[in-house]
């Protein structure tokens, strides 16, 4: 059943990483002709805004998420009260290693 549940999480990526250039590309086709028509400059402040809307939510989950799942092993490993997030996250996975093998 992992295996099943790993297999499908990585085709699932895979087909979101595969089709996410396509589907951004076609999102605004007024963006691209006016970014053509007004050259590098205007076309660098659209990427490097674009690339904020998309990085900025994604950064602030992936931190919720590791502070959720820190403070559930914490809860578990009471010693660990003093860890920083990098040696929780650490022990963590010394952990599943050892339960996988």
């Amino acid at each position: 059943m992992k295996n099943f549940i790993k297999i499908t999480l990585t085709l699932s990526v895979a087909a979101i990483v595969v089709t996410a250039g396509s589907a951004f590309a076609q999102s605004c086709p007024m963006c691209k002709e006016s970014m053509t028509a007004a050259g590098a400059k205007l076309s660098e402040g659209f990427y490097n805004s674009i690339m904020s809307m998309f990085l900025l939510p994604i950064s602030m989950i992936s931190a919720g998420a590791v502070f959720v799942m820190k403070s559930g092993w914490v809860k578990k490993h009471p010693e660990a009260q003093d860890y920083s997030t990098f040696q929780v996250i650490r022990e963590m996975i010394k952990e599943r290693k050892n339960r996988t093998s």
